[in-house]
Parts: structure tokens; C-alpha cells; sequence
């Protein structure tokens, strides 16, 4: 791809997607949470709030953005590595930190690829949507 390019970053739009995807994260946990009290598998919930949000994130970035899709879909990943990092080692236990609240290791690691994907698949749709003008049937 001719686009993907580190001068086609604009850290505006990863810092900017990285917040929509937080947001959208939340509000699909938080309604189905709410929706699903009895939920045995908190993290199959966690799992869709992540491709909803980061989907919608790289979507935005694709359509408004279009340079550089994958880039940023791999910035807005990084952004939140760092920031839950930060979390963790900034905070005090009682508030959160000094854990990320995963036992095991895979979930994390699935967690943060799934961000990356979601929001990889929603740039590329989203830069598609734009350059074609139609919705794609692939996402090549």
C-alpha cells in the first residue's frame, strides 16, 4: 500500500480514535452489563465492547484520515499498551495499578490483538468506503 507511510501518522486522529475506541469499549460493557446481569463470562462482553469500539475508531480514522490506515490502526494499539502500563505502574494497588486485573497472560495478549484487527479491519473499511465510494465485499 502506497499510503502507509510513518509521515502519514497524525497523532491527532490516533489520540482522538484511541478515546472513541475507549468510549465505545465502555458503553457496550456498560449496556450489556446492564443488559445481562446474570453474565457468567465477563470477558466475552469485554471482548465485543473492544471490536465494537476499535472498529468504530479505525472506521472514523479511515473515513476522515485516509492515509495510512493500518498505521494507525497499530498507534491506537500501542497508545493503549502504553497508557494501561502506565496505569499500572502509576497507580496505587488500591486504585488498580500494579496489575492490569488479567490472571492469565492470553488474555491480555488476545485482548490487544483484537484492538489492533478491529480497528485495522474498520480503517481499511473505512478508507475503502471512501476512496471506492461503495462498501466493500472484501476488505482487500
Amino acid at each position: 500500500m502506497h499510503s502507509e507511510h510513518l509521515t502519514n501518522v497524525h497523532p491527532g486522529w490516533v489520540v482522538g480514535g484511541w478515546a472513541l475506541a475507549v468510549l465505545g469499549t465502555v458503553a457496550v460493557v456498560a449496556l450489556g452489563g446492564a443488559l445481562f446481569a446474570s453474565a457468567q463470562d465477563s470477558m466475552l462482553l469485554l471482548g465485543l465492547g473492544v471490536v465494537v469500539g476499535f472498529f468504530a475508531a479505525g472506521l472514523m480514522i479511515g473515513m476522515r484520515w485516509a492515509d495510512a490506515p493500518i498505521l494507525h490502526a497499530g498507534a491506537i494499539t500501542l497508545l493503549s499498551v502504553v497508557v494501561s502500563f502506565g496505569g499500572s505502574v502509576l497507580l496505587p494497588s488500591r486504585l488498580g495499578g500494579g496489575s492490569l486485573g488479567f490472571e492469565r497472560p492470553g488474555e491480555l495478549a488476545g485482548l490487544i490483538l483484537l484492538q489492533f484487527v478491529a480497528a485495522a479491519v474498520g480503517a481499511r473499511f473505512g478508507r475503502r468506503l471512501i476512496r471506492t465510494g461503495e462498501e466493500p465485499g472484501m476488505l482487500a
